[in-house]
């Protein structure tokens, strides 16, 4: 066997040693339950936390729409949308954002990790500083890698030691963004966003929140967070999935033009 293929052999056997080697499992889904090994259970490791995305009256309403508008249903966009793939569609479904979260501007992604993927790197470049709290999502990191801004990680949901940092550096950097979830994925911790709020505004920062686990689930119109805590107004970029409690796919961005 060739040496280096015997080298990832080696670590795959450790892992399952260890008892922490993953594999794929074929489960049937049925709702809010899964059927594996003959067994009928409750799925709570789901993102689908309204069951929207398997409920059965919601499909037959949407494929009636869909028949009843004459909406064209598209295999494949074929191009990016800046060159010839920008249907219409996406510039209802950006009006429709627009429209609920009464902002200038949003703008959809294929998914939550190509939105966190993509949106740092295109704003923040070598001169700008990027603080992100300590627990936020891999996709963010992997975004502000990509960039080439420096990153400081400060304690969870530790604004005293956000501010520190703050007034420590803030003065040796072009444009400062700070990065935090809303609802904690691991965890479940809440962000206080008005206090995030105060900070930004105090240091002429961006602040950049991803509410990937609070649209649906929380706020009176279910716009997440920033809307239970009053501050849509006051964040910078607002990052959401269409692919937990909404039942469906990809992301977006609500910010200005």
């Amino acid at each position: 066997m060739n040496k280096n293929i015997s080298k990832y052999s080696y670590r795959l056997d450790k892992l399952k040693e260890q008892d922490n080697f993953r594999s794929l499992r074929d489960v049937e889904i049925d709702g809010k339950y899964i059927k594996y090994s003959e067994k009928l259970m409750l799925n709570l490791s789901s993102n689908d936390y309204l069951g929207l995305g398997y409920d059965k009256l919601l499909l037959e309403q949407f494929e009636k729409h869909i028949d009843s508008n004459k909406v064209t249903r598209y295999m494949t966009s074929a191009s990016s949308r800046l060159m010839t793939g920008n249907h219409m569609s996406y510039n209802r479904l950006e009006n429709s954002l627009v429209n609920a979260f009464e902002r200038e501007a949003a703008l959809v992604f294929n998914s939550g990790y190509h939105a966190n993927c993509g949106i740092l790197p295109a704003l923040a470049g070598k001169k700008d500083l990027i603080l992100a709290d300590k627990l936020v999502h891999a996709s963010i990191i992997d975004g502000v890698r990509l960039s080439n801004a420096e990153l400081i990680r400060y304690r969870h949901l530790d604004y005293d030691h956000l501010q520190q940092i703050l007034s420590e550096k803030r003065f040796y950097y072009d444009n400062v963004f700070i990065v935090s979830e809303s609802v904690f994925s691991m965890d479940g911790d809440i962000a206080d966003l008005q206090v995030l709020s105060d900070i930004k505004n105090e240091y002429d920062a961006f602040l950049y929140i991803d509410e990937a686990h609070a649209i649906g689930a929380r706020g009176l119109n279910g716009l997440g967070c920033c809307e239970e805590q009053l501050c849509i107004e006051q964040v910078d970029f607002i990052v959401g999935t269409f692919g937990k409690a909404l039942g469906s796919v990809g992301a977006y961005c609500i910010c200005n033009k």
